[in-house]
């Protein structure tokens, strides 16, 4: 009896860690002590609180500098990002004193940051060109750092997004759409054109839960934005989403280790499994 309850308890377990929303920290764990966005403080903090991954923005500078940085302008400057050099950049400070990195910087950290997916978001550019560049500096870094099997890749960008499944077939390769207003890609044609994953803000997969369930048919994952409260992450377990993006990432850890939520996941995950 008593084998039979620890192999009960067991397969909830795994049940459990199957059906609950893996976190991902937006533009790193930078609510944390000496972290600004997008800075290595805020990567080093996200590894420590042991979760998914590393959501980060990365940009092209005028010269041609990929940097980790959201944009269009450096906080706290008047520093445009893509219309700068990077010996402009290199000396601004951020509002928490840290540096904007560079993306061979982040990646030499982030090899050190064993488990920690690096989610990599590259921002819009003027241009297919310049983003088709972009994409192809960035694959040709993690390719000379052996880094490919630790990065995935994201954008608002449809034209970055096929680019990115066209160079690293096999990827993981992410569309992220936050209003009606632009095109809401239904699975079928983002299986098509490589994409393995949807990454819509709250509003839009709120108001179409089919784009979830669209999503899980086709085989591929849902990542959910921004999910900074506790209702929101009921309702991520509720429809099966696979990812949440947060600003509150410790936030979010510590409502999913909750008791009651364990149990509503378990549960989830079996009735999964009907």
């Amino acid at each position: 009896m008593k084998r039979f309850l620890v192999l009960v308890i067991a397969v909830l377990g795994v049940l459990t860690a199957v059906a609950q929303p893996k976190i991902v920290c937006h533009r790193g764990f930078y609510n944390s002590p000496g972290a600004d966005e997008n800075s290595i403080a805020a990567l080093v903090n996200a590894h420590k609180l042991g979760v998914y991954g590393v959501e980060f923005d990365v940009n092209l500078t005028a010269d041609k500098e990929v940097v980790v940085v959201h944009g269009p302008k450096i906080l706290g400057t008047d520093i445009v990002v893509q219309k700068s050099t990077w010996a402009e950049i290199a000396n601004a400070t951020l509002p928490n004193g840290n540096k904007v990195p560079t993306f061979r910087e982040w990646i030499a950290e982030a090899k050190k940051c064993h488990g920690l997916k690096q989610i990599i978001e590259f921002k819009k550019h003027e241009t297919p060109e310049l983003e088709t560049e972009l994409v192809e500096r960035v694959v040709a870094i993690c390719r000379q750092m052996d880094a490919l099997d630790i990065v995935e890749f994201s954008s608002f960008s449809y034209h970055i997004c096929k680019e990115c499944a066209r160079l690293v077939p096999g990827s993981q390769v992410m569309y992220i759409n936050s209003s009606f207003g632009s095109k809401c890609v239904e699975a079928e044609q983002g299986k098509k054109d490589g994409l393995t994953a949807l990454v819509y803000n709250v509003n839009i997969f709120m108001n179409r839960p089919d784009l979830v369930d669209g999503a899980r048919a086709n085989g591929m994952t849902t990542t959910m934005w921004m999910v900074n409260h506790p209702e929101i992450v009921d309702w991520a377990i509720r429809h099966h989403v696979d990812f949440v993006s947060s600003d509150y990432p410790d936030r979010i850890k510590a409502y999913l280790e909750t008791p009651a939520v364990r149990r509503a996941v378990a549960k989830r995950a079996k009735d999964m499994k009907r």
